[in-house]
């Protein structure tokens, strides 16, 4: 592949996040440089990538590379653009003259997702205690989502917490996520206590966020088997992502 219109798309969050993820554990991309580009420009950045750091070469031509001793780069896009800008992060298995980049094994690689109008750090990749890489929240978010589920279970209102709890179950779960959305759970159960298990009047057996937890993933996501790219009939590639949109 050396056309930026070829570039796959990911078909979902969960599978940019797993594509970033196995790049990392299993080859050894510990490097990186995460920025967003223009929606309209996004053919432009990828090509100019790939002319400072061969971006975009086949499977053959990067065993190549590696074969020789030279660096090895890729980019992993978002599953699209939103406000205007596309995010994607630039992985290395070395640092690449002329970009600011981080190690991972240093400083977590965060990655953004749309909120509140804007693309926001929201998840980041870290060894676990095991010493194996995952992503959870950025703790700024996970206080966020944390304080806001405490504060309807401590007013008892039920609407809104189930609704909350929903968006959590559908977070991409994988094991540091889903472990901090647990402790959640767990901390806003501690506040419900028993006197909430039934309602005032009698009208419930159980009470209604119950309902909430019954979609939240029974065990943490794993990227192996994962399905990656778009099913037939959508964009999978940049090009035709732009096809359509014109």
């Amino acid at each position: 592949m050396t056309d930026p219109a070829d570039h796959p798309i990911p078909r979902s969050q969960s599978a940019a996040m797993a594509l970033i993820l196995r790049a990392v554990s299993r080859d050894g991309y510990r490097w990186y440089h995460l920025q967003t580009a223009p929606e309209e420009r996004i053919l432009e950045a990828l090509r100019k990538l790939d002319e400072r750091h061969r971006i975009l070469l086949d499977r053959r031509a990067r065993n190549l590379r590696r074969e020789a001793g030279l660096p090895l780069a890729q980019a992993v896009l978002g599953p699209g653009p939103r406000g205007g800008r596309w995010p994607l992060v630039l992985l290395a298995d070395r640092r690449l003259p002329g970009e600011a980049m981080e190690r991972v094994d240093r400083k977590p690689l965060p990655w953004p997702a749309w909120r509140g109008e804007a693309w926001r750090p929201t998840y980041e990749l870290y060894r676990d205690e095991r010493g194996r890489w995952t992503w959870r929240l950025v703790e700024a978010f996970y206080r966020e989502l944390l304080e806001e589920a405490l504060h309807y279970a401590q007013r008892g209102d039920w609407p809104r917490l189930v609704g909350h709890l929903k968006v959590l179950g559908n977070l991409p779960a994988y094991r540091g996520v889903w472990l901090q959305i647990q402790d959640i759970r767990r901390r806003v159960q501690a506040v419900w206590g028993n006197q909430h298990l039934r309602s005032p009047d009698g009208q419930w057996k159980s009470p209604p966020w119950r309902a909430a937890l019954e979609g939240w993933p029974r065990t943490p996501l794993s990227p192996v088997g994962m399905r990656l790219w778009p099913e037939e009939g959508e964009p999978r590639t940049v090009g035709e992502w732009l096809w359509r949109r014109s």
